[in-house]
């Protein structure tokens, strides 16, 4: 049987209290399992508002949004933050890492609210921990097991792929990032997106990556614009 997609957007409209017009009119977007989609707008073109709503975090919008087969709309708030942290790695442009924790800590802090990601983690590795030290050391981040330090010490590109680990632990279908690589030069920039499409390439993620600079496209199986996308037929699906 097939898998549905990891994510399935149809009708989408999203206005905010007052607005003269809406943000946000989508009529199709849909992202298959494993793929990855790299999807470019301006700043303040509503691509960290359509991540919130993927995500299950912004509410509010018209039409259906299907995240691995789960219409977000029909959902409790409770259903939609289980769903989230079963199946949703987010890595923030901010990162969002609590940095008092080691990097292994925060790392592990993916899978304390999924039971779902805790079991995929062990299965894989043996146990939580060990999952996560597997992925620092594939992010390149061994060195930040060797002695105990505070996520704070670090770089903010070793940061980044602390963030980025954390998103991956426990093998979620579905992995989004926002502008994740703003802070990065060319180089470290470059090889992080590698780093992690190959991580998700191994464990069949599917990747949505949001970013306004044009020029990472080519790393992505596909790619569109936010404002294509508003000009797409009802029909149309951007992959």
């Amino acid at each position: 049987m097939r898998s549905p997609a990891a994510i399935d957007i149809e009708q989408l409209s999203f206005t905010w209290p007052g607005a003269a017009r809406p943000l946000l009119n989508i009529p199709a977007l849909s992202l298959p399992p494993g793929a990855s989609l790299f999807l470019q707008g301006a700043s303040g073109s509503g691509k960290s508002t359509l991540l919130n709503l993927i995500a299950g975090v912004q509410h509010g919008y018209r039409g259906s949004i299907r995240v691995c087969g789960a219409a977000l709309e029909q959902l409790s708030p409770r259903q939609r933050d289980q769903l989230r942290a079963d199946n949703i790695g987010v890595i923030f442009q901010q990162f969002n890492l609590l940095p008092w924790l080691s990097p292994l800590e925060n790392v592990t802090l993916g899978c304390r609210f999924s039971a779902q990601r805790r079991h995929n983690a062990q299965q894989r590795s043996g146990s939580l921990e060990a999952e996560a030290a597997r992925l620092l050391h594939a992010l390149g981040l061994g060195d930040a097991l060797d002695q105990p330090r505070t996520t704070a010490s670090l770089s903010i590109g070793q940061q980044q792929r602390v963030a980025a680990a954390r998103a991956l632990i426990g093998t979620p279908p579905l992995v989004i990032a926002d502008e994740p690589t703003s802070a990065l030069d060319a180089d470290h920039r470059d090889r992080f997106i590698d780093l992690l499409l190959s991580e998700c390439a191994a464990s069949g993620a599917a990747v949505l990556f949001v970013s306004h600079d044009r020029s990472l496209a080519d790393h992505f199986d596909n790619r569109i614009g936010l404002t294509e996308l508003s000009r797409a037929t009802a029909g149309g699906d951007a992959c």
